[in-house]
C-alpha cells in the first residue's frame, strides 16, 4: 500500500548493481514515493544529492570509486546545511560491525541488511523521519 506523506517526496538510490538500483526503485515505488532517482557510486551520488535535494538517500556501502562510507562522510561536511542533514541509510549485504561502526559515527541514519522488503524499507525510513523530526 503506498502512502500519501510520500507523494511529494524524492528518493535517491546509490548502488553500484543495476539489478539493485532497480530492486529498490519498486519498493519505494510501492512506498509512495513520488521522485526516484539513481546513481551508481558516491561521487555521482553526492552531484545528485546537491542537485535534487532527496528526502532521503538508502547507499550501498561498498562500492567503486567512491564507496558508502565515503560519500557519507562528505556529504556531512558539506557547507549546505540542506545537503549535510540529508537522512542516509545503507543497504548492505554485510552487517560487520566495524562497517556499522563507522557508518553511524559518521551520522548514518539507519540500515537495511540486503535482501530489503519493502515492510523493513518503510520502517526504517520512517524511522529515520520521526528521528529527525524530534
Amino acid at each position: 500500500m503506498t502512502d500519501p506523506t510520500y507523494a511529494e517526496k524524492t528518493a535517491l538510490i546509490i548502488d553500484d548493481q543495476e539489478f539493485v538500483l532497480n530492486i529498490v526503485c519498486k519498493m519505494l515505488e510501492q512506498i509512495g514515493f513520488g521522485t526516484i532517482r539513481t546513481a551508481a557510486d558516491g561521487q555521482s551520488g553526492l552531484e545528485a544529492v546537491a542537485a535534487s535535494r532527496p528526502a532521503i538517500v538508502l547507499c550501498d556501502i561498498e562500492m567503486r570509486p567512491m564507496d558508502g562510507l565515503t560519500f557519507l562522510k562528505e556529504l556531512r561536511d558539506s557547507s549546505d546545511p540542506s545537503v549535510r542533514d540529508t537522512p542516509v541509510i545503507f543497504l548492505t549485504s554485510h552487517g560487520r560491525h566495524e562497517l556499522v561502526s563507522q557508518a553511524r559515527a559518521l551520522g548514518a541514519d539507519g540500515f537495511v541488511t540486503k535482501p530489503a522488503t519493502v515492510t523493513m524499507l518503510r520502517e526504517r525510513i520512517e524511522q529515520s523521519f520521526d528521528s529527525r523530526a524530534a
